[in-house]
């Protein structure tokens, strides 16, 4: 195994192998899961602040109204 000297190329020839078979798999594993268009996207995310500040208007409320109650 000491005797075994490389080209000058082998780093680069098999990394530029390596990255082509990686873009390959995750060329295949996009296919799998679909893509939301920009504007559902960003509804999603609205809506999901919106449901976030209301959560914690909810918890707030369970501490605020007993003590208007009193």
């Amino acid at each position: 195994m000491e005797d075994f000297k490389p080209t000058d190329d082998f780093v680069i020839r098999v990394m530029s192998e390596v990255d082509a078979y990686e873009k390959t798999k995750c060329l295949e594993q996009k296919g799998d899961v679909p893509s939301l268009s920009k504007p559902a996207f960003y509804a999603l995310s609205a809506g999901g602040i919106v449901l976030g500040i209301v959560n914690f208007l909810r918890i707030m409320f369970t501490f605020i109204s007993p003590t208007l109650c009193r």
